[in-house]
């Protein structure tokens, strides 16, 4: 593990690991994204993609440790690289004019502008996400199967108007965070970088909109079944 601690110790090398868990982290989402939309075929095929899951036994849980690690490493590297950032350049790039203070900050987009901020309501609904389905799938079922899970907690307003938000906000840190990994890793080129910057925008809209159709859908035809 030597040159995990020697990448560690440099800021690039804290960035080149934050990008490729970062990618790691979105392939997971399209696998992740893909199961989900079994949903949309009931209960039935939702249960057998679930069954499907379940049947690999060890391996999924080797899995399950593995994505967490991911997670872990993804998010502690982004908060401590944040911090250095902001002890760098807090004072820098700060200019007076008119009596208002105006930082460099300003001139990139919104994403960038506030990864870590994104970021952090992210870890927030991946924790009450996990609560809410896995946690209470594997530990307090109570005889029900995951599709009955999922539709009763977005029968609940709160729950459905919270998921969606973050959802939103996870499209948000993507559509920065695909393509910074392309510039960590120096693979800048004038043809290609902006389709690189395509590409993310249509992660942006495939995770936030895609994802959050499923929420939009069980609630509103809970007030229906009402």
């Amino acid at each position: 593990m030597g040159w995990l601690t020697r990448s560690l110790s440099t800021s690039i090398g804290k960035k080149t690991i934050q990008a490729i868990t970062g990618l790691m982290l979105i392939l997971f989402l399209i696998v992740h994204f893909a199961g989900n939309y079994t949903i949309w075929g009931g209960e039935t095929l939702f249960t057998a993609y679930v069954s499907t899951l379940e049947s690999f036994g060890w391996f999924t849980h080797i899995i399950e440790i593995l994505l967490a690690l991911v997670f872990i490493i993804h998010i502690y590297l982004g908060l401590l690289l944040a911090w250095q950032n902001y002890k760098a350049t807090s004072n820098r790039y700060s200019i007076w004019s008119k009596n208002k203070i105006y930082k460099s900050s300003k001139l990139i987009d919104f994403s960038a502008r506030y990864t870590w901020q994104t970021g952090v309501l992210i870890l927030i609904f991946l924790l009450v996400h996990l609560f809410t389905f896995w946690y209470q799938f594997k530990f307090n079922a109570n005889g029900r199967e995951l599709y009955e899970i999922v539709v009763d907690w977005f029968k609940n307003p709160i729950y459905a108007v919270f998921y969606v938000l973050l959802l939103i906000t996870l499209a948000v840190h993507i559509s920065h965070g695909f393509k910074s990994a392309f510039q960590t890793f120096g693979w800048n080129h004038p043809k290609y970088t902006p389709w690189v910057e395509k590409f993310s925008t249509f992660l942006a809209w495939l995770f936030g909109l895609g994802f959050s159709l499923i929420p939009m859908y069980f609630y509103f035809i809970s007030l229906g079944g009402k």
